[in-house]
């Protein structure tokens, strides 16, 4: 009987034609027409493809067919059609319509498919680094020229903010407020108090901004640009908190460094972190901002990546390292210093002894710099010569050099090698894809081998390599023995990062007989490029490869829990990266505008565009210079 009573509940219609899609029956005609005109509205305001994602909805394949053999999922197009085309005379010609314009839809997600199937296939390339590597294979300089220029300086893609998205933010910075503080209505209406993701620091979120207990002041990507700086830096003159002004990718250009200049003449020890990262900022405008630096005593990191200084500015980059008091982290990637600017600026730093008579009473071993950022700024043989003659010098402290994406190949990580012998002071280097082979690694391992301070060195893979148009690193197993003994002799070394290299597992097992059993090690990284072949001495020296692999894991899990007292997983989501960059400098430009959209990126819900159109606008007006503008000279 239950049987029976289920039956009589079925409709005739449905006995007879089974539903084998009844997806369209889930809404109603009317619910259906509306996604029909949002989608045809979505088509016709961009008829070309996407390229950051889907156009026209899925659902659409969804929207029955007017000769569908299921009479239910006629009648419903025929109901859709008419509700959608009223003014057709007869329903044949407003179901004719519906069909067509359905039948566009249709082909539109069809052709956004291939489109995504192919930007699918064109991200597992970006990732596929063996292949990557591989097709590259050792850089050839003679047949393969690489610009000694530096990459291109420019912002990522952004829009300058209305005015009205920033005006809370700057009442409650004017009104002297802190993250804690809630003194005005803008505040108090405008405002939500946060914590930064892993760190758990307090912070007030306003619409555009984000004030952090520990005194930085995030407006990265919020793009105040040159329209809205001067009333940023006003607001900025009744505060006492800010200490760390995180402005990174706000394209202020020249007026934006005007309006910054002449802020610091009035108040040159307030902000103590400068984190001015692609503004359109150049030469001209640079030298007044040095103007203002050098006159700071409180000033210690200053970031300038993406902002087109050029050749130029090598002469107040020097003014800048020798006179500014406390200078401890400067910032150049991606300024297109180019390699004619580095060897300026070097050659100058060389020869340069400080007198007791300048700012601060600097001794010859006691310039402040320690943390210096050269990634893609177009260093070559004579740069690379000039920063060795540098390197070498008894009053050059340096900590951290960071030189990566630079065309050195062979020849200028030789040179720079000279240096490295007689520097005593440098614990962090990197230098991923700066095209060099086997005759660069020997030099570098042997210049470093007795070195009493280096810490963490990296000669692997950059993954900005395509981007920034530099070459690869091409490691072979005749770097092994130079690797092998490199590895045995620093008594601090705790980071080597090798990346996907032409090693074999040979090779690669040769480096890890030492890196499984040294104390000091927390971090190698390694990978053969090539496949594991079947012959029997491939297949032997990749069961040991693992062997080793696995002995070399458990070394460095020993190695962290004994120095860090934590997990190998703790380790790298914190630690690791402390080995690479200073923290005391690098923590106090984490912003979570930055970090917010790296992490949708790396899960696929948001894409970083890098490059703008052609004359646009936005872009253009950040590199005008507004003469007159400012109500203020500038020295």
């Amino acid at each position: 009987m239950e049987g029976a009573t289920q039956e009589g509940h079925r409709s005739p219609a449905m006995d007879a034609h089974p539903v084998k899609n009844p997806k369209y029956l889930e809404k109603d005609a009317a619910e259906w027409a509306d996604i029909l005109k949002t989608q045809l509205e979505a088509a016709a305001a961009s008829p070309l493809l996407p390229v950051a994602g889907p156009l026209v909805d899925e659902i659409v394949m969804q929207l029955p067919r007017r000769k569908a053999s299921d009479p239910a999922a006629a009648a419903m197009a025929q109901s859709i059609a008419r509700l959608r085309y009223p003014h057709y005379d007869t329903p044949v010609g407003s179901l004719i319509r519906y069909e067509t314009d359905l039948m566009q839809l249709r082909r539109l997600v069809v052709e956004q498919r291939k489109l995504m199937f192919s930007e699918a296939t064109k991200q597992k390339e970006l990732f596929n680094w063996p292949k990557r590597v591989m097709k590259q294979g050792a850089w050839a300089p003679a047949t393969d020229p690489w610009s000694l220029d530096g990459a291109p300086a420019i912002p990522m893609l952004v829009e300058i903010g209305q005015k009205e998205t920033f005006i809370p933010l700057f009442k409650h910075l004017a009104s002297n407020g802190t993250e804690a503080s809630l003194l005005t209505t803008g505040a108090r209406t405008n405002a939500i108090g946060i914590e930064e993701p892993y760190y758990n620091v307090k912070c007030l979120e306003f619409e555009r901004g984000v004030l952090y207990s520990d005194r930085r002041l995030d407006l990265c990507k919020m793009v105040v640009g040159p329209t809205h700086i001067a009333d940023l830096m006003t607001s900025l003159k009744t505060n006492r908190f800010v200490e760390h002004f995180l402005l990174g990718n706000n394209i202020i250009g020249p007026r934006g460094a005007r309006c910054i200049s002449n802020f610091m003449k009035g108040f040159p020890n307030q902000i103590t972190t400068w984190y001015l990262a692609g503004n359109c900022i150049d030469a001209i405008s640079f030298g007044m901002l040095v103007n203002q630096w050098v006159k700071s005593l409180c000033v210690t990191n200053i970031w300038l990546k993406r902002n087109p200084l050029m050749p130029k500015s090598a002469d107040d980059i020097f003014r800048l390292i020798t006179e500014t008091r406390n200078l401890r982290t400067l910032d150049l990637d991606q300024t297109q210093l180019s390699d004619a600017g580095v060897a300026m600026l070097f050659e100058k730093l060389a020869e340069y002894t400080p007198r007791s008579d300048t700012p601060g009473g600097l001794t010859p071993d006691s310039l402040p710099l320690k943390h210096l950022y050269m990634n893609a700024i177009g260093i070559g043989i004579k740069g690379a010569t000039a920063i060795a003659n540098w390197l070498a010098r008894k009053y050059c402290q340096l900590d951290a050099l960071y030189i990566s994406n630079n065309p050195l190949g062979d020849d200028g990580v030789i040179a720079l090698a000279q240096g490295l012998k007689k520097n005593k002071t440098l614990s962090r280097l990197s230098l991923q894809s700066v095209g060099m082979s086997d005759d660069g690694v020997i030099a570098l391992c042997a210049a470093l081998g007795k070195h009493p301070a280096i810490k963490t060195l990296d000669f692997g893979q950059s993954f900005a390599t395509p981007d920034l148009g530099s070459r690869y690193n091409w490691i072979t197993d005749r770097s092994a023995d130079a690797i092998h003994n490199f590895c045995k002799i620093p008594q601090n070394l705790a980071y080597l990062d090798l990346h996907y290299c032409a090693l074999t597992h040979n090779g690669l097992n040769h480096i890890l007989e030492v890196v499984k059993g040294k104390p000091t090690f927390e971090y190698f990284f390694a990978k053969t490029i090539f496949p594991q072949e079947r012959t029997a001495a491939a297949v032997h020296a990749g069961k040991n490869h693992a062997r080793l692999k696995k002995e070399a894991h458990e070394n460095f899990e020993a190695n962290v829990q004994r120095i860090y007292g934590v997990t190998y997983g703790e380790f790298l989501a914190e630690h690791k990266r402390w080995l690479v960059n200073d923290k005391d400098s690098v923590r106090k430009i984490d912003s979570v505008y930055r970090n917010r959209d790296a992490g949708l990126a790396r899960r696929g819900l948001k894409r970083l565009d890098k490059w703008w159109a052609e004359g646009d606008e936005t872009f253009q007006a950040a590199l005008k210079e507004y003469h007159g503008t400012v109500p203020e000279e500038v020295d």
